[in-house]
C-alpha cells in the first residue's frame, strides 16, 4: 500500500527534470549560434531596448545592462574607482605620438597592456570590454580637429600602426577577444566643423586608394571585428545610410565579421543634419538596411517599433543587428562562467601597475623627434644631448614646462603617475648632478586664436525699450572662411571666426538704438566682437569683449549662446545702415620679463611649448597652423637673451616653424604628440641622451596653412590654382618632409639589393640594405620604402611616391645590421574606376630606400610584367535574410563572391554547395532554398568554388518552437487569448486564490503553474521547450478595484508609505507634498523615501497632476508615477533631470524606467515642449504587460512618451519623489566636469491620484 501511495505521489508530482542549459548560455555551440538563439528568445520591446549603444538589462535572461560606448584611444577612458579598488588607468601617448614611433610592435604591447587593464575594471562590473578606438583615418589635413588622434598622413602607416592596436587589444586567444576594437570613423570624417551636415567629396579612387585603404587591410589581414560609421556623408550620402559603403565595401568586399555602430547621433543626422529623409522611423530603417547595427543615441530605441509598423523594415533587419552585436558580446566571454575565459581574473591591481607606468615611460622614450641639433653659437658642441655633469643651471620655460597634457579621449591617471617636465627633469639631476640649479619660468599662454567665438543672434533695444532680433547667420556678406552650423546641437550659429573676420548685415536700423545684446558661446578663451557701421573699418559703435578672461561663462564646443550685452554709441544715424561685427583676438600676453631674465642667466634655456585641446578637438578644426596664444613671440624672446635655446614642441600635429626654425640661438627642436603620464620623464631622458632620439614625423609639416586647399576639398590630386595632398600628391617646398626625423647618431646606408627584378601582381619581394651606425651614440634608425612609378602616363596623375614598407631597429654604435623588409606586390594596386577594381601600372616600380620620404640613400628596381592580379576568390557572403524562423517557413539563400581584385564575380558562374551541421533543424535544397524542420539551432555553410578556389560562408538561424498555450482556465472558466502573456481578473479580495490550470499548444513541452496564495495575488504559468530550453512565462494577477484619492486632505487608508519619514511630506492646500530626499529605487540605490502605493494588481490607466518646487536637479531628481512590485521590479514614469541633451547639458524631461529583478530594463526620455513652470501632468496606462506613458503640458492634450513591457507580479501602484541616483549609462563620459554637486531638495506636489481599473471579470 505504501509502495502504491508513493508511486500514486510521483504521479501527480513528478521529480523535476534537470534545468537544461540554454543555448546561448552553452559553449559547445558557436558564438553566433547562441548570439542567434539569445536574440530569438527577446520580446520587440525588448529588441528595440537593445539597439543603442545603452544596451537595457534582460534579467529573465541573464542579461546584464551593457553601454557598447566605452573609449581606450591611449588608456582606458576612466578615472579611479577606490570603492572597488580601481587606481587611474594608466595614460599612454596618444596617436600621433605613437605614429611618430614607427613602431608597430611596441604599439602592439602598448595595446595588450591597456586590453589587461580593461579586463580588470571590467571585472569589477564598472566598464564594458567593446571600445571605440583605434581612429584609422589618415590626415588628409592637419587643420582637422582630431589629427592627434590619428597616426599620420600615409594610409600605409596608419594600416600597419593601427592593426598592431586591433591585434594587442583583441589579444591572441584563438576563441575569445581580450577586448573589442572598433576602427573609426569609416570613413572620411576628415573636417570637424560640417560633419554633421557635410559631404566629403571624391572619386573612387581616392576612396580606395586612400580613405578606405587602411579599413581594408585591418579587415582582411588583422580580423578587425567593429567599425563605427561616421556623420558625414560622402558624395551626398550619409555613411550611416549607404549599403554600398558599409554592406557592399566593408562586410562583402572586405570581409568584416562583426558589429557596425552608428557614431553618437550619426544615425539622428541622417535625418535632422543631411535631411537625406524626413522622419526618425525613415532614419531608423536607412540605418538598419544599411547595416548599421547599434545606434549611439536613441533614434533605434525610441523609433524601431513604430518604423516596423510603419513597414519600413522587418523583425529580420532587427534580429540581423542584434545578432551582430550579440556575437560580439558573446566573444568577450561575458556569458561564459570566469574560468573558461583566459582573460577573466586580472586583479584590479593590473590597473596602473609598475609594469605598464614603466611601459608608460619607455612608449614616451620612443615618440619623440629630433628635428634639429646644430653646433651652439660660439662653441664646438651640439645643443643636443645636455651634458648634466657640465651644466650649473637650466631654466624650463614655457605653458607646457610645468604641466602634463595627455590631449583628446585620456582617462585620468593618478596625479602621482603625471610626471611634467619641469618634474622629469627635475628628478633627473637630482640623480645625476644635484648641484644643477633648476629654474621653472613657466611663461606664455596657449590661448587660441581659433575658433574665437560662436555667434547665434544679436538684438538692438531702442530708447523705447523696443527689441529687434537678428539671426546673426543670416549675413549679407562675410570674410572667407567663415561658415554656419550647430554641431551637436540645434542653434544655427556662425562659427570658424578667426582673428579679423567679420560679418556683414545690411538694412539694419539703428536709429535710437541704446544697446546691442549678443547671443554668443565662448568654446575656449573667446574672443571681441566690435560692432562697425558701413565697413569693417567703419564707425565704432559698441565693443563686447567676450572672453573667459572677462568672467563671460564658457560653453566649449558643444555649447548654446548666452546673451552677453554692450551699450551702443550714440552716432546720430537716421537711416537703415550695413552693421559689420568685426571679431578680433584677445592682444597676446607680454612676455614677463623675469622669465627671459631667468633665461638669460641660465646655461641652457628648453622652451616647452604646443598645443591643447582648446587648440582644435571635436566639432572645432585648426583656422591656423601657427603655435597658439604667444608661443613663437615667447620662443623668439628666449633665444635673443640665451644661444642655447631648445624648443620642445608637444602638440596634436604640424605646427608652422618657419619664424623661428632656422634661428642660429636657436640649435635645438624636439617634436612629440601628447607624450602620456609619463612624457616628463621621457623627455629628460632624451634631453640628457639616456636616450637617443629615434622618432619620425608622420606628417608633411607644411610652411603655411595657404599651401593647403579648401578644408572641404577631399580631393587629394592638385589641379587648377591648388597643391596636392599629402607625401604623395604635394609638391612645394615643405619645412620638415613625411618621414623626418634625425638623430644624436648618424647612419650609413649601403648594398641595396631586392630579391627579384621581374614581378607580377602575384609576387613578394624583399628589399634589404645594410644600415651601419656611424656615429657615438646608441641609436634607432627607421628605414623606410616608398615606391615611385616612373612608366606611369602622366595623364594619370599616380602619387609622387608612396610609403610601402619601413622597420624601426636599434643599432649599436660602430656596428652594422642588414635590414631586410618584405614587400607583397599585390599591395603596390591602384584603382581603376572604369573597370571598379584593383589594377597595376606596366613598367618600372623604383623602390627608393632612405631616412625620409626626401632623404634617400639609395634605390632599387624591378619591372611590372602584368597588370592583373590573378583573379582568386577571397571574400564569400551567405544569408538567407533571417535569424530566426519557425517549423515550415522557408527562406532562399543569397551569396556575393568577391575576387582579391575587390571586384565581384557573377555569381551564376561559380559552383555553390549547400550544406548544415544540424539537418533536424532545417534543410536546404541543391538551389539553396531553406526549410525549417524542428527547433532547435542550426549554421548553414555556402561553399563557393570558382576558378579551382573554394571559400565558405556561414550563418546561423534558430527555429523556434510554438511556447503557446491550448487552454487556460481560472477555476475552469477559460480565459485564453492569443497573444496575450499577461490577464489580469478583478475579483473580491479572498484569503484563497482561483486555481488556474493551462496546457501547451505543442503536447512535447512541459507546463509548470505556480498557484497564486490569495487574492489580490499573481499566479505564474511557465511553458519550457526541453530541447532548446526556450521558456515563455503567463502572468495571471488576481485583483481589486484601486482607490483614486483627490488628496483634498489626509490620504486615504488604501495608502502603504514604502520608508516613510514623516518630516518629508505632508498634505498641504489640497495636495499631498513629498519632499525629495536621497536616494531611489533604480539600479542598486533602493532606498527612496515616502512612496505611496496601494494596490493595484489589475489592468488600469493612472493619471496625476504634479508640481514641482523648482526644475529638478541633475542629475537624476525626479517625481511623478511608479508601478511597484518590489525595489528591483518596478516601472517609473516620473518629471525627471535630463543629464545629458544634444546642444548642451541640464533642462528637465519626463522619463519612463523599467527594472526587472535589479536590472535596468529600458528607459526613455522625451522632453516636454511649452511648460508653464515645473506643472506637468502624468499618465501611465498598464494593459497586459504592456506600461505606456503619457504626458500633458495644460492637462487636455496627452503626448505618448514610450511604452515598456514587463511582467510585474502582485502589483501596487502609486507616487513617487526622490533626487535620483547618476544613471550608469554616464558614469565615466563626463569629460572635464566637474565633481556634481548633491541637489537641493525640490518639493513635488500632487494635485490627485486619479485610477481607473479594468480587467477581465
Amino acid at each position: 500500500m505504501k509502495l502504491l501511495t508513493m508511486l500514486l505521489f510521483l504521479f501527480l508530482n513528478p521529480i523535476p527534470e534537470e534545468e537544461k542549459t540554454p543555448i546561448y548560455q552553452n559553449t559547445s555551440y558557436t558564438f553566433e549560434e547562441r548570439a542567434v538563439d539569445l536574440v530569438s528568445r527577446l520580446t520587440l520591446e525588448e529588441k528595440q531596448s537593445l539597439l543603442g549603444n545603452n544596451m537595457a538589462a534582460v534579467p529573465r535572461l541573464g542579461v546584464r545592462q551593457y553601454n557598447v560606448w566605452s573609449e581606450a584611444l591611449h588608456g582606458v577612458l576612466a578615472g579611479a574607482n577606490p570603492s572597488v579598488g580601481l587606481q587611474g588607468p594608466t595614460s599612454y601617448p596618444n596617436s600621433v605620438a605613437l605614429g611618430s614611433s614607427w613602431d608597430p610592435e611596441l604599439l602592439e604591447r602598448e595595446a595588450s597592456a591597456i586590453a589587461d587593464e580593461a579586463r580588470a575594471i571590467f571585472q569589477t562590473g564598472t566598464k564594458g570590454l567593446t571600445f571605440w578606438s583605434p581612429v584609422v583615418e589618415p590626415v588628409r589635413d592637419p587643420r582637422w580637429g582630431r589629427t592627434g588622434e590619428s597616426y599620420g598622413e600615409d594610409p600605409f602607416l596608419s594600416a600597419v600602426m593601427s592593426g598592431a592596436y586591433v591585434r594587442g587589444l583583441m589579444g591572441d586567444d584563438p576563441d575569445y577577444l581580450k577586448a573589442v576594437p572598433c576602427a573609426k570613423h569609416y570613413f572620411a570624417n576628415n573636417s570637424e566643423f560640417n560633419r554633421h551636415v557635410g559631404s566629403s567629396d571624391m572619386d573612387s579612387r581616392d576612396m580606395r586608394e586612400f580613405y578606405l585603404y587602411p579599413y581594408k587591410e585591418l579587415i582582411e589581414n588583422d580580423g578587425l571585428p567593429s567599425i563605427m560609421t561616421s556623420y558625414n556623408a560622402v558624395n551626398h550620402v550619409p555613411t550611416s545610410a549607404s549599403a554600398y559603403y558599409v554592406d557592399t565595401i566593408a562586410r562583402r568586399t572586405y570581409g568584416m565579421k562583426g558589429y557596425v555602430t552608428g557614431d553618437c547621433a550619426a544615425i539622428e543626422d541622417i535625418y535632422t543634419g543631411h535631411y537625406y529623409v524626413e522622419t526618425a522611423e525613415e532614419a531608423t530603417a536607412a540605418g538598419l538596411k544599411t547595416g548599421v547595427d547599434s545606434d549611439c543615441g536613441s533614434v533605434y530605441q525610441r523609433s524601431a517599433i513604430s518604423a516596423l509598423e510603419q513597414g519600413l523594415i522587418t523583425m529580420a533587419d532587427i534580429d540581423r543587428a542584434l545578432v551582430n552585436v550579440f556575437t560580439i558580446r558573446m566573444r568577450t566571454g561575458e556569458f561564459d562562467p570566469d574560468p573558461k575565459v583566459p582573460y577573466s581574473l586580472l586583479p584590479a591591481s593590473t590597473v596602473n601597475s609598475e609594469r605598464y607606468q614603466a611601459l608608460a615611460e619607455e612608449t614616451a622614450t620612443r615618440t619623440p623627434v629630433l628635428l634639429k641639433d646644430e653646433i651652439v653659437s660660439g662653441t664646438d658642441f651640439k645643443a643636443l644631448p645636455l651634458k648634466a655633469s657640465q651644466l650649473n643651471s637650466i631654466v624650463l620655460i614655457g605653458p607646457q614646462a610645468d604641466k602634463v597634457e595627455l590631449g583628446p579621449y585620456s582617462g585620468r591617471p593618478e596625479e602621482s603617475s603625471r610626471i611634467s617636465p619641469y618634474k622629469g627633469i627635475s628628478d633627473y639631476l637630482a640623480k645625476h648632478n644635484p648641484e644643477v640649479e633648476v629654474k621653472l619660468a613657466s611663461g606664455g599662454s596657449t590661448k587660441s586664436k581659433s575658433n574665437l567665438l560662436y555667434v547665434a543672434y544679436f538684438e538692438l533695444t531702442k530708447t523705447d525699450g523696443t527689441v529687434t532680433r537678428h539671426d546673426a547667420t543670416k549675413f549679407s556678406s562675410c570674410s572667407e572662411g567663415i561658415t554656419v552650423g550647430s554641431g551637436m546641437g540645434t542653434e544655427e550659429q556662425v562659427r570658424s571666426i578667426d582673428d579679423g573676420s567679420w560679418t556683414a548685415y545690411e538694412n539694419i536700423d539703428l536709429v535710437n538704438v541704446e544697446k546691442i545684446t549678443f547671443g554668443v558661446n565662448i568654446p575656449t578663451e573667446g574672443g571681441i566682437i566690435e560692432a562697425h557701421v558701413d565697413s569693417p573699418s567703419g564707425n565704432l559703435v559698441s565693443t563686447l569683449e567676450a572672453t573667459k578672461a572677462s568672467g563671460k561663462p564658457v560653453g566649449g564646443v558643444y555649447g548654446a549662446s548666452t546673451p552677453m550685452e554692450e551699450k551702443v554709441l550714440r552716432l546720430g544715424v537716421n537711416e537703415p545702415k550695413t552693421l559689420y561685427l568685426v571679431y578680433k583676438a584677445p592682444e597676446d600676453d607680454e612676455i614677463d620679463p623675469a622669465v627671459l631674465k631667468a633665461a638669460e642667466e641660465s646655461d641652457v634655456a628648453v622652451v616647452f611649448v604646443g598645443t591643447d585641446e582648446n587648440t582644435a578637438t571635436e566639432e572645432a578644426d585648426r583656422l591656423t597652423l601657427n603655435l597658439p596664444g604667444n608661443q613663437v613671440n615667447l620662443i623668439k624672446a628666449v633665444a635673443a637673451v640665451n644661444k642655447h635655446t631648445i624648443v620642445v614642441m608637444q602638440t596634436l600635429g604640424c605646427v608652422e616653424v618657419e619664424d623661428f626654425k632656422n634661428l642660429e640661438n636657436i640649435p635645438g627642436i624636439l617634436w612629440t604628440g601628447y607624450n602620456g603620464q609619463a612624457q616628463g620623464a621621457a623627455i629628460a631622458k632624451i634631453l640628457f641622451g639616456d636616450v637617443t632620439p629615434g622618432g619620425k614625423l608622420n606628417a608633411t609639416w607644411y610652411k603655411t596653412v595657404k599651401d593647403l586647399p579648401a578644408i572641404t576639398d577631399y580631393t587629394l590630386r592638385g589641379g587648377e590654382g591648388k597643391n596636392g595632398r599629402t607625401l604623395w600628391y604635394f609638391n612645394k617646398p615643405v619645412s620638415y618632409e613625411f618621414g623626418y626625423g634625425i638623430s644624436y647618431t648618424t647612419f650609413e646606408y649601403s648594398d641595396f639589393r631586392i630579391s627579384r627584378t621581374a614581378i607580377t601582381p602575384d609576387d613578394a619581394l624583399t628589399i634589404s640594405v645594410d644600415v651601419k651606425n656611424t656615429g657615438s651614440y646608441d641609436g634607432d634608425e627607421v628605414v623606410q620604402i616608398y615606391v615611385t612609378t616612373p612608366d606611369s602616363p602622366a595623364s594619370l596623375q599616380r602619387p609622387i611616391k608612396r610609403l610601402k614598407g619601413f622597420k624601426r631597429v636599434t643599432i649599436p654604435a660602430g656596428q652594422t645590421k642588414t635590414v631586410s623588409i618584405d614587400i607583397d606586390c599585390s599591395d603596390l594596386w591602384f584603382w581603376d574606376m572604369e573597370a571598379d577594381m584593383m589594377t597595376y601600372d606596366k613598367g618600372r616600380y623604383v623602390f627608393e630606400i632612405g631616412s625620409s620620404s626626401k632623404d634617400i640613400r639609395g634605390t632599387v628596381t624591378a619591372e611590372m610584367t602584368s597588370s592583373v592580379l590573378t583573379p582568386a576568390l577571397k571574400t564569400v557572403v551567405a544569408d538567407c535574410g533571417a535569424s530566426v524562423l519557425r517549423a515550415g517557413e522557408e527562406a532562399q539563400i543569397s551569396v556575393t563572391a568577391c575576387l582579391n581584385n575587390d571586384s565581384f564575380i557573377d555569381i551564376n558562374e561559380a559552383k555553390i554547395q549547400y550544406r548544415t551541421n544540424n539537418d533536424a533543424v532545417v534543410t536546404i535544397s541543391p538551389d539553396g532554398k531553406l526549410k525549417a524542420a524542428a527547433q532547435g539551432v542550426a549554421t548553414v555553410f555556402a561553399d563557393v568554388t570558382w576558378n579551382g578556389k573554394t571559400v565558405s560562408s556561414a550563418f546561423s538561424v534558430k527555429i523556434m518552437p510554438d511556447l503557446s498555450l491550448s487552454s487556460l482556465k481560472v477555476n475552469g472558466k477559460s480565459y485564453l487569448k492569443a497573444g496575450t502573456n499577461q490577464y489580469s481578473i478583478i475579483r473580491k479580495a479572498s484569503a484563497k486564490a482561483p486555481v488556474v490550470t493551462a496546457t501547451a499548444k505543442d503536447p512535447a513541452l512541459r507546463v509548470e503553474i505556480a498557484q497564486a496564495a490569495a487574492g489580490p495575488g499573481t499566479a505564474v504559468i511557465t511553458v519550457i521547450d526541453d530541447v532548446t530550453a526556450d521558456s515563455m512565462t503567463y502572468l495571471v494577477n488576481f485583483g481589486t478595484k484601486a482607490v483614486s484619492d483627490e488628496f483634498k486632505s489626509a490620504p486615504s487608508s488604501a495608502w502603504t508609505i514604502i520608508r516613510e519619514d514623516k518630516a518629508g511630506w505632508k498634505p498641504e492646500a489640497g495636495a499631498l507634498a513629498i519632499t525629495t530626499a536621497a536616494g531611489d529605487i533604480s539600479q542598486a540605490s533602493d532606498n527612496a523615501a515616502n512612496m505611496f502605493v496601494q494596490s493595484a494588481n489589475t489592468d488600469w490607466t493612472v493619471e496625476t497632476k504634479v508640481t514641482c518646487s523648482d526644475t529638478p536637479s541633475v542629475p537624476a531628481q525626479n517625481a511623478g508615477i511608479v508601478a511597484y512590485q518590489d525595489d528591483s521590479n518596478f516601472v517609473k514614469f516620473v518629471y525627471s533631470a535630463q543629464m545629458f541633451r544634444r546642444g548642451g547639458q541640464g533642462g528637465a524631461a519626463v522619463q519612463l524606467s523599467c527594472e526587472e529583478n535589479g536590472y535596468a530594463k529600458s528607459s526613455v526620455n522625451a522632453t516636454p515642449e511649452g511648460m508653464e513652470g515645473n506643472t506637468i501632468w502624468l499618465r501611465l496606462q498598464k494593459k497586459g504587460d504592456v506600461y505606456t506613458a503619457y504626458y500633458s503640458v495644460d492637462g487636455k492634450t496627452f503626448t505618448e512618451a514610450g511604452k515598456v513591457e514587463t511582467g510585474l507580479k502582485d502589483i501596487k501602484a502609486g507616487v513617487i519623489a526622490c533626487d535620483g541616483v547618476l544613471p550608469a549609462m554616464f558614469r565615466g563620459f563626463r569629460r572635464g566636469a566637474a565633481p556634481q554637486a548633491d541637489p537641493k531638495p525640490m518639493t513635488a506636489s500632487f494635485d490627485y491620484f486619479r485610477i481607473s481599473s479594468t480587467g477581465l471579470k
